[in-house]
């Protein structure tokens, strides 16, 4: 629980009297040094954060300020207004940012989040009803289930954009992938002959060119080229003429 708070920009010390005061309800500062174990020199400085937070409100009594800690939902009302101010931002970021168009733009994605990432930015940044043309890992790459499971989840995704996928497989991915890719009408599947190996998977579609190398840590190289990607295109279209159904 303490890490998810953090997440929402608590630290330790608010994170400790926060949970401390729903807990046990109104308190002074008294208990809540001895039982959190905050410094008395910090107490109040978390407390004045919380407040301003708005997760901690107090009152006065006998001369006394006792702390209480406000509904948890507080944390979901912040996390909304903090999401509105970025929207309201994002407009003047982006005047900021460059308007010069550069002949070549390139990233990498790190692990399985990354890759995850890449998917969805071909889909995203293809158009509708657009193609996107596809090298296939070979079949030494699908040694994890969850990779299949992900590839073959790619394809629900981009039917809903009407985007038509074309496969360039090897031999020794037949079998699955005839179940996973050829029951879909918008994709259409072509196999390479017999020692075909492809080390890793390539797509290509409008000015992109993304690479996928599968390993213990995943890696995706994106390239954003009009030469570049229209240099794959030939050769995908090249292999595309030999491959078969």
């Amino acid at each position: 629980m303490e890490k998810q708070l953090e997440e929402f920009g608590l630290t330790k010390n608010e994170i400790s009297i926060y949970l401390f005061l729903l807990k046990r309800g109104s308190n002074t500062t008294g208990p809540i040094i001895k039982e959190t174990g905050v410094a008395n020199s910090r107490v109040y400085e978390s407390l004045n954060s919380l407040i301003k937070k708005g997760l901690v409100s107090y009152n006065i009594q006998k001369n006394s300020k006792y702390f209480n800690a406000e509904d948890p939902k507080k944390l979901l009302e912040r996390e909304e207004e903090r999401k509105k101010k970025i929207e309201l931002l994002i407009p003047d970021l982006l005047k900021i940012k460059s308007k010069e168009s550069k002949s070549t733009v390139s990233a990498i994605y790190e692990g399985y989040e990354g890759f995850k990432t890449a998917f969805k930015k071909i889909i995203g940044d293809c158009s509708v009803g657009g193609t996107i043309n596809i090298l296939g890992f070979s079949e030494q790459q699908h040694a994890s289930e969850s990779l299949k499971t992900f590839l073959s989840n790619l394809n629900l995704k981009s039917v809903n954009k009407k985007q038509k996928l074309r496969f360039i497989l090897d031999q020794g991915s037949k079998e699955w992938q005839r179940k996973d890719r050829e029951k879909i009408k918008t994709n259409e599947v072509r196999y390479m002959p017999k020692g075909y190996i492809s080390p890793a998977a390539i797509d290509i579609f409008d000015d992109y060119v993304y690479f996928f190398v599968w390993e213990e840590k995943p890696y995706v190289f994106m390239i954003k080229n009009k030469k570049v990607a229209d240099s794959f295109q030939h050769y995908f279209d090249f292999l595309w003429g030999i491959a078969k159904k």
